[in-house]
């Protein structure tokens, strides 16, 4: 049996495209043996459910609680583990009867009470907060994690592995999930690590179960290994508990893996993968892309749909996969994907119909990087043609040819409600250093095109980009928040994130270009995303944190969190709930030009 596992964390909105596309794939060449499963999604619903699992936890915190309150002496760390036990002791009564109902709250009508919502959001993160606390420091959100191990260092996360104490994961994957997966014969485990914070996570399963089947072959895969492919190939001890990471793109590696494990076991024929033979590190090049119009329509039989926690299904759909620009400093998406290539418009479509009519579900979100505008021209106007009601959102390039031709129209005709766009700056001298290609009047008059057709949007900010001054950073943010129209616009969303500088990007190829010297990682840090750096202009990287933090304050105080700045899948479906009559008024008006 293949058995692909998604690991924690992840937004509980939805499920990940990654694993429903590869069972799709294998399934589709007669591999049928596919298990799929949301480790993510189930470990946080067990983990508020007030049961054996949780009671016994509540059990620790007492039987930690008083040993640690009869010892004479107690070192700093000490002290802090037993406030945090005494104030989860306090909590928990007070929660057990409120964390089920807070959960089936988001899974009901109640999701669409603002208030509602936003309770039982924060119920289940202080639950979560305090039914871990034997673990403690160490923390679950209901979107993250964060323990003391760093996700970086090989060394730091197989030193998580002897610390259960304190990596949660290894406790509760060993004791709660392990032996249900080994109860299947399995031969190959896949797991799909996408973020940081599924590192340790993913690769602590990794570790249980290649401890206690050997013979199992385990298959890393995911964006954050594509990056480390240089230091994979010096070597890693990461290979002690994993057999082979397939890194790019990876319908076709695992299909050619799955067949070469169950044949000759010649793994030198299975593309974009990374491999220990003997002492040797074996890189399969040239990297291989897939053919999009290949693939099927992604399969979600057996992930857990009615656990994510949202009242109604929204589905990932994927349109391309890389970014047809290709050119934005900061970016490593061209570097993932090896090059851009797009889905037919037509097969998009029939994906949106199967998947509507399998899983009645009428919310898709396009994972796109940058969804090309000649492809929702024809993808919007099939819908439109074809009357399939359905409700979308995707990111988008700020483009002057999205304004032509009533093409925003079209989009709002074929169910999109939300546009996501990448501003990252609204200074031009920015704008031209980061290569974003884009004019700020393309950015005003697409705003004022939102506005006026009741699209709603998302904008990500970028600040301390290298050169960026503390004026210019303002520029951005004035932009946003003295536009009270757009404030007030339904749906809107916007989130600064502080810039880094990851592996993969044009940055790495020519830093002298914008002032940035003395390019380092810390020795210890083998899989390091990114690098510190030198500055010669604009803000150092001390200067642009604090004024991140800043920015972040001026935005919270202006654009609601919840829901449509905590999740654009919630914010999808607020939007096609509350704003249900002023869409069919919209519709109409538009039917009638």
């Amino acid at each position: 049996m293949i058995y692909l596992v998604f690991p924690s964390s992840w937004h509980p909105s939805q499920p990940y495209l990654s694993l429903p596309s590869l069972k799709a794939y294998l399934n589709k060449h007669g591999i049928q043996d596919v298990v799929q499963r949301d480790l993510a999604i189930e470990l946080l619903d067990d983990l508020c459910t007030w049961d054996e699992t949780t009671q016994e936890l509540y059990g620790r915190i007492q039987s930690q609680l008083r040993e640690l309150s009869s010892r004479p002496l107690r070192n700093d760390r000490e002290s802090e583990k037993l406030a945090k036990l005494r104030e989860a002791d306090e909590i928990i009564p007070a929660l057990k009867d409120e964390i089920g109902p807070a959960k089936a709250s988001l899974r009901c009508q109640d999701f669409y009470d603002v208030e509602r919502y936003m309770e039982s959001l924060k119920i289940i993160d202080v639950w979560l907060d305090n039914i871990l606390a034997p673990y403690s420091p160490s923390q679950l959100t209901v979107i993250g994690s964060q323990l003391r191990f760093s996700p970086y260092s090989s060394r730091e996360i197989i030193d998580s592995f002897s610390r259960p104490e304190e990596n949660f994961f290894y406790d509760l994957y060993k004791n709660k999930y392990l032996d249900s997966i080994l109860s299947n014969d399995i031969d190959i485990l896949g797991i799909s690590i996408t973020s940081v914070e599924q590192v340790i996570p993913g690769l602590t399963l990794a570790h249980l179960v290649k401890e206690a089947r050997p013979e199992i072959h385990i298959t890393v895969g995911g964006s954050v290994f594509t990056k480390l492919v240089t230091r994979l190939e010096k070597g890693s001890p990461l290979f002690k508990f994993v057999d082979s990471f397939i890194v790019h793109e990876g319908e076709t590696p695992l299909l050619r893996l799955v067949e070469s494990l169950r044949g000759d076991g010649d793994l030198s024929k299975v593309p974009n993968l990374i491999w220990q033979a003997g002492d040797q590190i074996k890189v399969n090049r040239p990297f291989a892309k897939e053919e999009l119009n290949e693939l099927p329509t992604p399969c979600f039989d057996g992930m857990p749909l009615d656990l994510y926690l949202t009242p109604e299904r929204v589905l990932p759909v994927m349109g391309s996969r890389g970014c047809y620009w290709e050119k934005c400093a900061f970016c490593s998406i061209p570097f993932d994907h090896i090059d851009f290539h797009v889905r037919y418009a037509e097969t998009v479509v029939n994906d949106f119909k199967n998947l509507k009519e399998k899983y009645g579900c009428n919310y898709f979100f396009f994972t796109d990087e940058a969804l090309p505008i000649n492809f929702l021209r024809t993808f919007a106007g099939k819908l439109v043609e074809e009357k399939v009601d359905v409700q979308w959102t995707g990111e988008l390039k700020f483009e002057k040819s999205l304004l032509t031709d009533n093409r925003m129209e079209l989009l709002y005709k074929s169910g999109c409600r939300k546009l996501i766009f990448g501003l990252e700056s609204y200074n031009q001298r920015v704008l031209d250093a980061m290569d974003k290609g884009v004019d700020q009047w393309v950015i005003d008059k697409t705003v004022e095109e939102c506005l006026r057709i009741g699209i709603a949007m998302h904008f990500y900010l970028i600040v301390g980009f290298p050169t960026e001054t503390y004026d210019e950073v303002m520029d951005s943010v004035n932009f946003v928040l003295n536009n009270q129209k757009m404030l007030d616009s339904p749906g809107f969303s916007c989130i600064a994130s502080q810039f880094d500088f990851e592996t993969g990007t044009p940055m790495e190829k020519n830093p002298s270009r914008w002032g940035l010297s003395n390019l380092h990682i810390p020795p210890e840090h083998d899989l390091a995303l990114g690098y510190s750096y030198d500055i010669g202009t604009g803000m150092t990287a001390e200067q642009a944190t604090q004024v991140y933090q800043g920015v972040v304050e001026k935005i919270s105080r202006e654009v609601m969190t919840f829901p449509h700045n905590y999740s654009l899948s919630d914010g999808l479906l607020y939007l096609g709930h509350h704003e249900r009559e002023n869409i069919l008024e919209r519709l109409a008006s538009l039917a009638s030009v």
